[in-house]
């Protein structure tokens, strides 16, 4: 079952965040790459470098330092914010959590988007929120860990979000040469299969988040939103989030939206004289509003306001809202 934008945009509205997403840029690129390409066996934590055990803590204490603040230009402007929206039913699939622990995975995407997500859930007390997120990296890099976590964390949910990278040794053929575009598909299919085998045995919710739509200077960036959901609608304990749409307009890409309420706004204004904010970097791909361009699919941390990937974070965590208001309400 899918859940939709209308939901993901009032959680948005709501959710008061105001603290910036990045820090000072960490140094050389090459040794970053060297964490990318070759995850070691267990964890990676939000940080970048990697842990030999879980790095968890409650949601109320996020799993990366808090960054200092960094200021957003100011902007004087009428209310031109958007609104709270009526919130739709979500998915029927997601129900009440069995287990107060929540695992993120993911690659640069979610890397960029994991302080929103564990800031969204901190209102919960109680939630132990993991992130296992690293830009460049694939299903198949975390499926080690995955088991890992299934056993030692047995988390109640899981999201899962990779948009179709393929630079690690795990998406390489048996000949050591990259997959073309139909096997890298088939081989995220089954990896996607492994990640439900894995932890449906414990009864954990497997929800599988969808990237938003890439802009015109990306090039050849595979999406594979309609494999997840397919996966969604056919298996018992899976669920699907359209989380990029929360950075696109009418489903398509756009390099700015309107300011949400509940964040700095410092973009400037649009052709209708709206306040607005850059949700996607330059590469077309990414949410930082100043970064460069990612090498092999690894970004810097953002030292600015990013509004993509605050709106990406908490489209991430709505099914785990959802998952506690039913267990509220149930």
């Amino acid at each position: 079952m899918a859940i939709g934008l209308t939901a993901v945009t009032a959680l948005i509205v709501v959710v008061g965040f105001h603290a910036a997403t990045g820090a000072a840029a960490p140094g050389d690129d090459t040794a970053r790459q060297g964490i990318t390409l070759a995850p070691p066996d267990g964890a990676l934590s939000a940080d970048v470098g990697a842990t030999d055990q879980p790095t968890t803590t409650p949601a109320a204490s996020p799993t990366t330092t808090e960054p200092p603040a960094v200021e957003p230009p100011a902007v004087e402007s009428p209310d031109t914010s958007v609104a709270p929206t009526t919130t739709e039913p979500i998915a029927e699939a997601i129900t009440a959590l069995s287990r107060p622990v929540v695992v993120l995975y993911g690659d640069s995407l979610a890397w960029e988007a994991r302080d929103s997500f564990t800031q969204t859930l901190a209102a919960h007390p109680g939630m132990q929120v993991v992130t296992r997120t690293f830009g460049g990296t694939a299903i198949c890099d975390w499926l080690a860990t995955m088991a890992d976590d299934a056993a030692s964390l047995t988390p109640g949910m899981v999201v899962v979000e990779f948009s179709g990278n393929s630079f690690t040794p795990c998406m390489q053929g048996g000949d050591g040469l990259p997959l073309d575009a139909t096997a890298v598909t088939e081989r995220y299919r089954a990896d996607a299969a492994t990640v439900v085998a894995t932890f449906a045995p414990i009864g954990t919710q497997v929800v599988f988040a969808g990237a938003p739509t890439s802009g015109p200077s990306a090039d050849g960036v595979g999406r594979l939103n309609a494999l997840y959901e397919e996966l969604a609608n056919r298996l018992t304990g899976v669920s699907y989030v359209d989380a990029g749409a929360a950075v696109l307009a009418d489903d398509s890409y756009t390099l700015t939206l309107p300011c949400l309420s509940s964040e700095p706004c410092g973009g400037g204004y649009n052709s209708d004289g709206v306040a607005v904010n850059v949700v996607r970097a330059a590469d077309g791909v990414h949410f930082c509003p100043v970064s460069g361009q990612a090498v092999q699919g690894v970004t810097e941390d953002c030292p600015v306001w990013s509004s993509g990937a605050y709106r990406y974070g908490i489209a991430l965590a709505a099914p785990v809202v959802d998952a506690l208001d039913a267990a509220t309400t149930g």
